[in-house]
């Protein structure tokens, strides 16, 4: 199976899910070959062997030739290699023909057989044969462009040791259901997404994160399958079934993104059956024209045609664009970032605006309570207690902070009822029976009288001024207000000087922060504008208006409140969403870390690979051009011709192959 039938083969692949015994279910067998363990094996040898049979049985045909020896015994492993190399496409081309699709298998088959019957059958045969050794070498490469996804399938293991009224035991994937309790010791792989309950290590995430220093894991934390515990015995509550771990989604992403292929890949793809009748066409006419115009005796016209049929023919041209992209995906998969498809990184290599969400994303997003304020009637506690019980189900930072806050000062949470939360705007519920608020200041006028809310207005803008984050809690008509402070991100200001040098002209913040303090993260940063105080749906509505202003956009978000933006960008970018299936689902592009500089790295790798794509497509088209003029004019020996096509088609697919080299380092210096 050569690199033309694995690509066709995964564009009938169905959804693909990483069941509990790390088997992908695949629509066609055809192509669950290429996932399996055995599967890959096989074909991998089978190609070769292939490969290697043909070229014995030529070469033995060759020393016959030269050393005079029996004809009969020549033709014989001539027609050995005909029949090695040329019944397994065949077998594909007589497919292809039945539901009347014309390719460049049958291209090669006619310049083989065609090639026999003029007297040539040695150049036939060594056509074949390099036609065999091309595509092994091209299933080679897509493999290496693979190997980092099925390195990813293969990580988490095939059971797990639940923790049964404290017995150990092991149990396969498929039968741990979500909060049963699993045990993983010193040196094993967590097998299954969940917080760890009891114990402490250090957690090797490199392979979903891209981080290469471990992490500390302790009680609390969420660990994810797939990833090495290395020091400590941790007992681990189960949060997600083997199909909906954080490591399948990666899998499942990943695979899909051959189904999203770039613009160029299309159009090739598109004319590629069209392209292939008129090269037969034209290598027809070419024939007939040497007869009847030039008056060429039918052997040498009918050479001319064979020789313009085999270097017109479009091997190369076909691979030049998937294998780039794939490379390119599978580069940065190994980086933990998932590229949902080509066409994401086509985006993304002409961007010239990028916008960026503030908070979790320029910002660490670990916002600390730092400032209380009250009126009479209402202490601290009091008020922290009631806004614990409203953000006591919320992921967002300034929730998270809060919890936080409750925690240090060893305040139970309380619970809310009549819960209601509007995002953008705020959050009410009631709170031991009295009716709390919490959101925006400026939107306190709505909720208490004119007077109350004017107390607030100056310590409001105060706080903003240093920097902080404010929300105004409002309890049984007494208001609080709350401070919270967040910090610039390292490398946010290297990564966004890295974006400016390398292309991007326009950088924005858009954020539902207060323009005070978006404003002085933005300065801080070097940012060209800020669009602060926005709901969700209008960063949607300042993306759109971006993308007028200055064309084709990226956005980067936490993936979370920014959904909607992120779909509706040009490419969404999710950073820090490690495990969040709203970032999954909504963007293009996901940043399974917090190193804002890989932003600029993605960047830097799909400029890279639109330049390897149009190198490749000018190799594969120059060579096409070159070639057809030699052919027709009789200029060049059918061997020749054979290699000079073989040639350029394994020149572009290792040519691709450089994307897996990354030449930024793990933490990539500033430029």
């Amino acid at each position: 199976m050569s690199l033309r039938n694995v690509i066709n083969a995964g564009r009938r692949v169905s959804k693909p899910i990483l069941a509990d015994d790390q088997v992908i279910d695949i629509e066609d067998r055809s192509a669950s070959i290429f996932y399996t363990p055995v599967g890959q094996w096989i074909e991998r040898r089978t190609e070769m062997l292939i490969a290697i049979a043909a070229g014995a049985f030529l070469l033995i045909a060759w020393l016959f030739s030269l050393l005079d020896g029996p004809a009969p015994l020549r033709n014989l492993f001539i027609l050995l290699t005909f029949t090695v190399a040329g019944v397994p496409a065949l077998g594909d081309v007589w497919d292809k023909v039945q539901r009347l699709r014309i390719d460049i298998d049958l291209l090669m088959l006619l310049g083989a057989c065609l090639a026999a019957y003029i007297g040539s059958p040695f150049e036939g045969a060594l056509l074949l044969f390099l036609f065999a050794l091309a595509g092994a070498m091209e299933s080679f490469s897509l493999r290496r462009t693979q190997a980092a996804i099925v390195a990813l399938r293969d990580l988490a293991p095939k059971d797990a040791t639940v923790l049964d009224d404290g017995e150990p035991r092991r149990v396969a994937l498929r039968q741990v259901a979500v909060g049963t309790t699993v045990l993983v010791r010193p040196g094993e792989k967590i097998p299954l997404d969940g917080e760890v309950i009891a114990g402490s290590s250090s957690v090797d995430e490199s392979a979903i994160t891209g981080e290469s220093v471990p992490r500390d894991r302790g009680v609390g934390a969420t660990v994810f399958a797939g990833t090495q515990n290395i020091d400590g015995r941790l007992e681990v509550r189960v949060t997600k079934l083997a199909g909906d771990t954080t490591l399948a989604k990666i899998v499942e992403l990943v695979t899909e993104a051959r189904q999203n292929p770039a613009k160029a890949q299309r159009l090739i793809d598109r004319i590629g059956p069209t392209y292939s009748l008129i090269v037969i066409a034209s290598s027809v006419a070419v024939a007939l024209l040497a007869m009847t115009l030039f008056g060429l005796e039918s052997r040498e016209a009918i050479r001319r045609g064979i020789a313009l049929l085999i270097v017109a023919s479009p091997c190369a041209l076909i691979i030049a664009t998937p294998v780039a992209y794939l490379s390119g995906i599978a580069a940065a998969a190994r980086r933990g970032v998932l590229i949902k498809g080509g066409a994401h990184l086509e985006i993304v290599a002409r961007a010239k605006a990028v916008a960026f969400d503030k908070t979790g994303t320029l910002t660490t997003g670990k916002i600390r309570l730092c400032d209380i304020a009250v009126e009479d009637g209402l202490d601290e506690d009091r008020a922290l207690r009631a806004a614990g019980a409203l953000e006591a189900s919320s992921n967002h930072p300034l929730a998270t902070a809060v919890n936080a806050a409750l925690k240090d000062r060893g305040i139970e949470h309380a619970e809310v009822k009549v819960y209601k939360s509007t995002p953008g705007e705020g959050a009410e519920g009631t709170v031991d029976g009295q009716r709390v608020w919490i959101g925006r200041p400026e939107r306190l006028a709505e909720r208490v009288s004119a007077a109350v809310a004017d107390r607030f207005v100056e310590r409001t803008a105060s706080l903003r001024q240093e920097g902080k984050t404010v929300s105004a809690l409002v309890l049984d008509q007494h208001v609080a207000l709350m401070a919270f402070q967040d910090t610039v991100r390292k490398g946010s200001a290297d990564g966004i000087v890295r974006l400016r040098r390398q292309g991007i002209t326009h950088i924005e913040m858009l954020t539902g922060d207060h323009e005070t303090v978006a404003r002085r993260v933005a300065a801080d940063l070097g940012l060209d504008g800020v669009r602060a105080q926005l709901a969700p749906q209008d960063k949607v509505t300042a993306t759109q208006e971006m993308r007028a202003q200055s064309g084709t956009l990226v956005l980067v978000g936490d993936g979370i409140n920014d959904a909607p933006a992120l779909a509706h960008a040009d490419a969404g970018v999710a950073m820090g969403s490690m495990g969040a299936d709203v970032a999954l689902e909504a963007a293009d592009i996901v940043l399974m870390n917090d190193d804002i500089q890989n932003v600029a790295w993605v960047h830097q790798l799909a400029k890279r690979t639109a330049a390897i794509v149009r190198q490749n497509l000018t190799i594969a088209i120059g060579v096409i051009l070159v070639l057809s003029v030699f052919a027709v004019l009789g200029a060049i020996p059918l061997p020749l011709a054979v290699i000079g096509h073989e040639g350029s088609t394994v020149l572009v697919a290792l040519n691709a192959l450089r994307l897996l080299r990354d030449p930024t380092p793990e933490k990539t210096p500033p430029l």
